[in-house]
């Protein structure tokens, strides 16, 4: 069998040598089962709460390609802290017939009690999370009530600990007790300079342009991320300090907290009751006064929408909404107007040097095009079908070369599992119960899978015929979602993210922009078929 190995740990905080302990628990394990590990996939620093994670995700669609067998771990919190996408993968990692392992808590996908065991697990994985945000959450408050800083970096500001030479760490050097702000005298200066510019009539788009065009870093300049959606200043960024408190010299913690959306995976801000709020005045750090503050306020609210759809989060509505990324700075192209899309980075607020915006009907043209006659096209689906039957020919001819060893096979096992059955009842010096009945199961198991290898003709003539049905169904699902119906256009651009993921548009020489994505045939039927490179397309 072919094994693979998934490993992670949560926090950059944590020793990077737990990726390669989990791993050396998870090869001991092959090597007792025999296996070879054929390839490994490792998440660091990075929540067990997300199932976003790039190597989680690429481990499961490398299943799904049944690149191997076997999934071991050290244990099954590794795989997941969410006990609900914990049983919806395993599910489908058995369906696939993947074999799970999980090395320290002794789960065996392959045992009789394995739903109890994951059930107990992920119920365990998710009180831990509970437990250990309430103690995070009870520190904190501590800290806040104490006057120290209890948030992020906030712009205009400097991070300082606050160190007691009473209390030494294990080092001998004086223990961090807190975190306090002290101004940085260069980000104040565009902290008032931005207040003043918005209360004299600027937007929050021209005073971000502004800035840019004098390169002036922006908040998130230094920030230590994986990913980031542009190098310079946003609208957004200046909406956010407009309405912060703290150039007053304000400090509010505990004001809001984020709440994990079930069904997107997602987290949404939810705003807490006033009353468990912990305000604190510190002169030391205003920035700005009173009175310029209320102004910007007051002319914030007088400009702002009150029309709640705004307020829940835009929903897209046109075909290619969410697809397209631009190349230079990785922000997302957005509808600009009632006919273009325009990178967003540049937009709003000229971060982006990619100032090249796409008509709409354009763009859906060239790439719509390129789906109906690289992917949907007819002929091109019977080949594929064609190609799949061949395949399976192939495998047939396999499967009777080794029908002729299955009886010998499924009796060596049958003797296998009466033998351990026996040392079971009778008691082994060598082996406790729980060993040999897990030696039992793996044997069963193993029968199991002996018998199981020949699928049925019947099976595979259905599955075959899937293919152009498929097709034509998803031919017609994308042109509705040409119409500009949200349900319709949701339908579509899922259909779409599955046959080309990413759409990159880079921009090129006489102002021309190319779209970059692969096409995946695999998408008509998961599992099946190979993908093919893509092309670039010009606009």
């Amino acid at each position: 069998m072919k094994a693979a190995l998934y490993a992670r740990f949560s926090s950059d905080l944590q020793r990077a040598t737990s990726i390669e302990d989990q791993f050396r628990n998870c090869r001991k394990r092959a090597e007792l089962e025999g296996w070879a590990v054929v390839t490994t996939y490792a998440d660091a620093a990075m929540s067990g709460t997300d199932a976003n994670r790039p190597q989680y995700r690429a481990m499961l669609e490398a299943a799904a390609r049944r690149e191997f067998d076997a999934l071991i771990v050290d244990d099954l919190s590794r795989l997941t802290r969410d006990a609900v996408e914990c049983e919806r993968v395993i599910r489908r990692l058995e369906f696939i017939g993947v074999r799970i392992i999980a090395t320290s808590d002794g789960y065996d996908s392959t045992s009789k009690a394995r739903k109890v065991h994951r059930g107990f697990k992920g119920l365990m994985n998710e009180i831990f999370l509970d437990d250990l945000r309430e103690r995070v959450h009870r520190g904190l408050t501590g800290q806040a009530q104490k006057h120290f800083w209890c948030g992020g970096r906030p712009y205009g500001y400097r991070l300082k600990p606050v160190l007691d030479p009473t209390r030494l760490d294990v080092y001998g050097q004086p223990g961090r007790i807190g975190t306090v702000l002290e101004i940085d005298s260069e980000q104040a200066a565009i902290v008032r300079e931005i207040f003043a510019r918005f209360v004299d009539g600027a937007s929050c788009l021209a005073i971000s342009r502004e800035l840019n065009d004098r390169g002036v870093p922006s908040p998130g300049s230094t920030w230590k991320r994986k990913t980031r959606r542009c190098g310079g200043w946003m609208a957004s960024a200046i909406r956010v300090i407009l309405k912060n408190p703290l150039y007053c010299g304000r400090m509010r913690w505990n004001v809001s907290q984020f709440v994990r959306d079930p069904d997107s995976g997602k987290y949404k801000r939810r705003r807490r009751p006033q009353a468990d709020w912990v305000e604190n005045r510190e002169e030391s750090l205003r920035i700005i006064s009173d009175e310029l503050f209320e102004r910007a306020q007051s002319r914030t609210r007088a400009s702002a929408d009150n029309d709640k759809r705004l307020k829940s989060g835009g929903k897209a509505r046109y075909l290619l909404s969410g697809l397209l990324v631009c190349k230079v700075c990785k922000a997302h192209y957005v509808i600009a107007d009632a006919r273009s899309y325009a990178g967003s980075g540049h937009w709003r607020g000229g971060a982006c040097s990619n100032d090249i915006r796409v008509r709409r009907d354009a763009i859906e043209r060239v790439i719509l095009g390129g789906i109906y006659r690289d992917l949907l096209e007819p002929e091109r689906v019977a080949r594929m079908a064609n190609e799949m039957r061949a395949a399976y020919a192939e495998r047939m001819r396999a499967v009777a070369a080794r029908a002729a060893d299955l009886p010998r096979e499924l009796q060596e096992l049958d003797a296998r599992i009466m033998r351990l059955r026996e040392r079971l009842k009778a008691g082994d010096p060598d082996l406790t119960p729980d060993e040999l009945q897990a030696a039992i199961d793996r044997a069963e198991a193993k029968r199991r899978q002996v018998f199981d290898v020949q699928p049925t003709e019947r099976e595979n003539a259905r599955v075959l015929a899937m293919l152009p049905r498929t097709a034509e169904l998803y031919r017609e699902q994308i042109e509705q979602g040409l119409g500009g119906d949200p349900a319709a256009s949701a339908k579509a651009r899922t259909i779409l993210r599955e046959m080309l993921g990413e759409i990159t548009l880079s921009p090129g020489e006489g102002g021309s922009l190319w779209a970059e994505y692969a096409i995946q045939p695999a998408a008509l039927l998961m599992g099946a078929g190979a993908g093919t490179s893509g092309r670039g397309d010009r606009i």
